[in-house]
């Protein structure tokens, strides 16, 4: 049934495509994942014409006749991993098993491969908690030849059964494990004198993180590209709220997490990065750092109630801090991976 599709790349200027991306998007995920968060408005509809640095991004509209039934979101990366190609093919229920998804994938494939892109990831809901699958990306991927290279975690933790008490308690007693050490926060932006040191942890992300088989190379976030990414994701209408922790005897920044609102879904927030400096761990920053910028999130945002969260499965001293404030396992995510031509 593909000989009546059509795929065209999206054009920003035409509200119908931008309108039917969105709807396209959110209709697949939420098909598969009823709990999700949908996707912002506000922030698709800027992101079509403003990318995050750092990546190149091309959404690809399938039409049979003149009704749009899948979309493709394809992001080359500028950078780094120059051969790489991130791709998120997306067709709502009543589409599949008709070619459209599969037609996608080789149409974002061969545009990425005309560009010099030898390696196709994605990433995708593979399992329940208990190992029921869900959804149908992961038969997809496989039966493209993708292999799952890295597994991850969807944690959650409800706010409206926050044991309070244990969470002021669980601060009060990190803070003796980290004398020398005090917090800064911030928002959208940070401060200009932090950003150095910021780039310097950003960069360190891939390299700390437990990455599996995937063949993905760190990246080089310098103190122009981390000013850069925030600029641009202040457009998008979210909001951030960071915390940092300065080891006090040399002034720098050796801690960080974040956690994001997306501009109109107010009941949802992403635990995002959460990175500490290999010198001073042992210290409990990075509970502290996830603590008190919680504490700001709770305090700014009071109808968020639920706060999703990814990690490595192996990473087991993350989901060790993670499940000590509340989160609990959800589902369990892959990291697909494919060499192309």
């Amino acid at each position: 049934m593909t000989q009546d599709l059509s795929i065209v790349e999206l054009d920003a200027d035409d509200p119908a495509q931008v309108d039917a991306a969105f709807t396209l998007g959110n209709a697949a995920i939420l098909a598969d994942l009823p709990d999700f968060p949908p996707n912002c408005r506000y922030e698709h509809d800027v992101r079509v014409r403003v990318p995050l640095p750092g990546a190149q991004r091309h959404t690809f509209l399938a039409y049979r006749g003149a009704e749009p039934v899948g979309v493709a979101v394809l992001d080359l990366p500028d950078h780094d991993n120059l051969d790489k190609a991130l791709l998120d093919v997306l067709v709502p229920k009543q589409h599949r098993r008709q070619g459209v998804g599969r037609a996608l994938f080789r149409h974002a494939v061969d545009f990425g491969t005309a560009r010099g892109r030898t390696s196709v990831m994605g990433f995708s809901v593979l399992t329940d908690e208990a190992g029921t699958p869900i959804g149908a990306a992961a038969p997809f991927a496989e039966a493209l030849g993708l292999s799952n290279k890295l597994l991850d975690v969807r944690r959650r933790l409800d706010l409206s059964s926050a044991d309070d008490a244990a969470l002021d308690r669980m601060l009060a007693e990190s803070w003796p494990k980290a004398a020398g050490y005090s917090t800064v926060q911030w928002g959208n932006t940070p401060p200009p004198e932090l950003v150095e040191d910021l780039a310097l942890l950003d960069s360190s992300f891939l390299e700390e993180s437990p990455m599996g088989e995937l063949d993905l190379e760190p990246e080089k976030v310098d103190a122009e590209r981390l000013r850069s990414a925030s600029a641009v994701r202040a457009q998008y209408g979210s909001r951030r709220y960071e915390t940092g922790v300065i080891h006090d005897a040399t002034g720098r920044v050796v801690a960080w997490t974040a956690i994001r609102v997306a501009k109109t879904i107010d009941w949802h927030a992403w635990q995002l990065i959460t990175l500490v400096h290999p010198e001073h761990r042992g210290h409990r920053l990075g509970l502290i750092t996830k603590l008190v910028n919680l504490s700001t999130l709770r305090a700014q945002e009071p109808s968020v109630r639920i706060v999703d969260t990814f990690n490595a499965e192996v990473n087991a001293h993350m989901i060790a801090i993670n499940e000590a404030i509340g989160f609990r396992a959800v589902d369990r995510w892959a990291n697909w991976q494919t060499s192309v031509s």
